[in-house]
């Protein structure tokens, strides 16, 4: 069996993230290159995210110049926007309005699984990409399933992650002392199978990250992310 092309990541920041974004573009330019500098003292993991999302609905190219249809989400009024929008769901969604595809009728099962399957992501990233469709979709008036609307995230909470014998001991049942546990959970116990990059950003976040690292991961990040946008282009 053929393997199937891979797609660029969908976008996974949030989708009042990306509008406030849009907003400050609006209120002074759109530069020629889309960069971390253009963020100000936002955090690493926001700002890949954004670029990212950019990315992901072809509003950017891999270097970060902007696309033409960046310049005309900026300038319009917000109004304007949700065609705009709707119409780029359909670009970087393309296989959800494919033969066979019901997306006024589906569960959020089925919208998980198509994620999961269509651009190989996982865990908390099937999470935040569904969170960004369904709020644009929402915005832009695109018809989705009532029952895509009401999804629940997916993604392993912090507290699910305790074990019986802990949240015991929280609640003053269990009798015997154990170490405090670390409230950051180790770089190694991210999802299995979740992309490098996606890992990295976790691991910018920890606070005793030194800003020359969180430099030369933030690079690392950026490489890897152009390598599967042309390693992508090159599928195609």
């Amino acid at each position: 069996m053929a393997q199937k092309p891979s797609r660029p990541t969908p976008p996974y920041a949030t989708f009042q993230t990306f509008l406030n974004f849009l907003n400050k573009l609006r209120d002074t330019v759109v530069p020629r290159r889309i960069d971390d500098t253009v963020f100000g003292n936002a955090s690493g993991s926001l700002i890949y995210s954004i670029i990212a999302s950019l990315k992901g609905l072809d509003l950017i190219d891999e270097n970060g110049a902007p696309r033409p249809a960046l310049s005309q989400l900026v300038t319009a009024s917000d109004e304007d926007r949700k065609p705009l929008i709707g119409k780029l769901l359909r670009t970087a969604y393309p296989s959800l309005w494919g033969p066979g595809v019901d997306l006024e009728n589906m569960s959020a099962g089925q919208f998980d699984e198509h994620l999961r399957d269509e651009h190989q992501i996982s865990g908390s990233t099937i999470d935040k990409a569904a969170a960004f469709f369904i709020a644009a979709a929402n915005f832009s008036g695109v018809p989705i399933s009532p029952h895509l609307k009401a999804r629940k995230p997916i993604a392993t909470s912090p507290a699910s992650r305790k074990s019986a014998k802990q949240r015991k001991k929280s609640e003053g049942d269990a009798e015997e002392t154990e170490a405090p546990d670390d409230p950051r959970p180790p770089f190694r116990q991210h999802e299995a199978g979740k992309p490098l990059e996606y890992q990295l950003i976790d691991l910018m976040s920890e606070p005793d990250i030194e800003p020359q690292v969180k430099e030369s991961i933030w690079a690392l990040v950026q490489y890897l992310t152009a390598r599967k946008v042309k390693s992508s282009a090159q599928e195609e």
